[in-house]
């Protein structure tokens, strides 16, 4: 479903690519609110919309949509993500036998076009090493505790769940769901 079109290019968007790719930017309500930025997947211009709750976003000055369905909400990339009821395909037999095959290692595979590539894209589930921990909160290897703690805090002033209180439910369950794994980061990394 069409939100609306790049002023530059002219390029749609949708609901779901401004919940997966915009940004929540919170803002005192005298500045005139909370404001989401989206990046047009076409020309990267900057478009700022006002959220209006479940999957209604408007530039400012002009009114909501009246009513965005459930899976026109969706990000783009969990359409590829099977559901948890199903089970995983067990990994491939190897030969016991077999020497281990030597080689270059694979590469990550790479998310959707203009996906970002930081700490945001680090799966938000699973067990957690501290290669994960440290690229989560952006670091070198090499990182120290001081350079933890900033890096928390500055990660975490953008999804700490009293920040996004005022915003819709979807914002709030994404927003603790990275707050949590960053906590998880930090603790690992500072323990």
């Amino acid at each position: 479903m069409e939100l609306g079109l790049c002023p530059r290019c002219a390029t749609p968007y949708t609901a779901s690519e401004v919940v997966g790719f915009g940004i929540l930017r919170p803002r005192t309500e005298t500045s005139g609110g909370p404001r989401v930025e989206y990046a047009c997947q076409a020309c990267s211009r900057q478009i700022q919309l006002i959220p209006y709750g479940e999957g209604r976003y408007a530039p400012p000055g002009q009114p909501p949509p009246a009513h965005v369905p459930e899976e026109h909400r969706r990000p783009p990339w969990l359409d590829k993500v099977p559901p948890r009821d199903e089970p995983a395909p067990p990994p491939p037999a190897r030969d016991a036998t077999a020497p281990p095959q030597e080689g270059p290692a694979e590469a990550p595979p790479e998310g959707p076009a203009g996906a970002p590539t930081d700490a945001e894209s680090v799966a938000q589930e699973g067990p957690l090493g501290p290669v994960e921990a440290l690229q989560i909160l952006g670091l070198e290897p090499a990182a120290d505790g001081r350079a933890i703690d900033r890096a928390f805090r500055e990660r975490s002033l953008t999804c700490h769940p009293d920040k996004v209180a005022h915003m819709d439910l979807e914002f709030q369950e994404l927003a603790e769901r990275k707050f949590k794994r960053l906590q998880k980061a930090y603790d690992l990394l500072r323990s």
